[in-house]
């Protein structure tokens, strides 16, 4: 669970403002935050909560519900999973610049609680998130089956792009199915369909070429009534021009 962040945040949590039961979270960790020098630590977390002011704005304030921790933030947007796909595909380009973050979304239930030390964000949603972006290390963000099933509901097609890779197992043995962010796999599929769509025409075409030339002399069992719908025809077209 993450702290409250009132600076992420600054309006104050009422009844009627809790989020609903389901969110999609995007959950950013930085990679190997815990061996990092104290002072590389600290020069992180600035540039982490850089790319949260720059890129929260293109999601309403009421629409979102952001926590920061040490070396990690989760941001849950409400009833929107493209716009929490948008923010987390954006907030990979800082990596880019050397941030090295692991971002994991999973769309589920959370809650906020109040304890001692204040609100924390808690849930399935959450906890999932968090053990996806784990994951996350080589790929750099991962979807969970549930958030992919959520997007093609609010977006159909927009899920295209969210490829399945290897499935993951926590330390409790709990199997995870996840996905990648591909955004050039429509396009291949596309290509993909034209090409064996191209290969079975010109295969029909060789078949049905190939037997005519070697079996010239084959039986047409259709061609009398052929050429007698034909010669009913062109008399129709006679009589209808006057013709006899």
């Amino acid at each position: 669970m993450l702290s409250w962040s009132s600076i992420l945040y600054p309006q104050p949590m009422t009844e009627a403002e809790l989020p609903p039961a389901l969110s999609s979270v995007v959950m950013l960790r930085l990679r190997d935050y815990a061996r990092r020098p104290v002072a590389e630590q600290a020069r992180l977390n600035a540039q982490l909560d850089t790319v949260l002011a720059v890129l929260l704005p293109d999601i309403p304030a009421r629409a979102r519900i952001v926590l920061a921790g040490s070396g990690s933030a989760a941001v849950a947007v409400l009833d929107n999973a493209p716009a929490a796909l948008a923010f987390a595909e954006r907030a990979l380009n800082a990596n880019h610049a050397g941030l090295g973050l692991c971002i994991g979304i999973e769309h589920g239930p959370v809650e906020i609680l109040t304890g001692e030390s204040g609100d924390v964000l808690a849930g399935d949603g959450v906890v999932t998130a968090a053990v996806i972006a784990a994951f996350a290390v080589d790929a750099g963000l991962l979807v969970s089956q549930n958030f992919r099933t959520a997007l093609a509901q609010m977006s159909p097609g927009s899920e295209e792009a969210l490829m399945p890779t290897d499935n993951f197992s926590d330390a409790g043995l709990r199997n995870y199915q996840v996905f990648r962010l591909d955004r050039l796999a429509p396009r291949r599929r596309r290509r993909r369909f034209i090409v064996i769509a191209v290969v079975a025409i010109l295969l029909l075409l060789t078949t049905a070429v190939a037997l005519r030339l070697g079996v010239p002399d084959r039986l047409r069992p259709l061609a009398p009534y052929i050429g007698s719908v034909v010669s009913t025809f062109d008399r129709m077209l006679r009589f209808t021009h006057g013709q006899k």
